[in-house]
């Protein structure tokens, strides 16, 4: 009995993994050796320079959300809107990206952060197929075009005070094959999601990390972007994995009755 057990457990591991990681095509943790504290990520595993040079960014081991480092926008070398891009390995299937984001406390009301998923595969911000934002007074952009994550125009919702800063949240864009998205952000203080659908007319290829503003005025800040992940398939949170986990040992309890 505890070898069959035994073997049910490494099924259902085995099995787990095989879902959540199959179709992870691209991971970025900011660690080292291949990232280093201080520098800029330009030319380094397939990121360049995107919007305004990237201007105010760098490794930094000020905050993670997993390993010692992360990469930071603190916006001290351009006061205005600046990212770092990479071209998407190519793809047939949906398309999900998610990264962990923190924005600092001292975080003004203007200044925002975000990911865009871009129509071309080295395109900055300014070409846009789909992206969200969060900024320091909580707002919640996002949208189809560049112009939707900084106005107005793309607010889908607001986070509660005291709820969302110096803290790791979590933005995922998802595209299915009919070109249907869904963009939502989480990790607030006291649960919640805020999402939103859209419909592409293109699958994007290429992403941006970034950080913009609203208005000129109350826009600094410093914001944290961490374990990013690329794939063709939403990957199963934790306790979808347990599920299966425990899938897999009611199977091999019923073989072995």
């Amino acid at each position: 009995m505890n070898t069959i057990f035994a073997a049910g457990i490494g099924t259902a591991l085995l099995y787990a993994t095989s879902v959540a990681g199959a179709d992870i095509f691209y991971t970025a943790d900011f660690e080292s050796p291949m990232f280093n504290p201080g520098q800029s990520v330009h030319a380094i595993d397939g990121w360049f320079n995107g919007s305004n040079a990237g201007q105010g960014h760098s490794v930094s081991e000020g905050q993670s959300f997993s390993g010692s480092q992360s990469l930071k926008f603190d916006n001290t070398a351009f006061n205005s809107f600046s990212s770092v891009r990479r071209a998407l390995p190519e793809y047939e299937d949906e398309l999900h990206a998610s990264v962990r984001v923190y924005l600092d406390g001292a975080t003004q009301a203007n200044r925002m952060y975000g990911m865009y998923l871009v129509d071309q595969p080295l395109g900055a911000m300014g070409d846009t197929a789909l992206g969200l934002s969060i900024g320091g007074d909580g707002t919640i952009r996002a949208g189809t075009e560049w112009a939707d994550t900084n106005s107005d125009e793309g607010i889908i919702g607001t986070a509660s005070p005291g709820s969302y800063l110096d803290r790791w949240l979590e933005i995922s864009l998802s595209v299915e094959t009919d070109l249907a998205t869904t963009v939502q952000i989480s990790g607030f203080a006291g649960g919640g999601t805020v999402s939103a659908d859209f419909l592409l007319n293109a699958m994007p290829l290429g992403l941006n990390l970034g950080a913009d503003w609203a208005d000129t005025t109350q826009r600094s800040g410093i914001g944290y972007f961490d374990d990013l992940v690329v794939s063709s398939q939403t990957i199963p949170a934790p306790g979808a994995l347990a599920l299966l986990g425990l899938a897999g040992l009611v199977s091999a309890r019923r073989r072995r009755n």
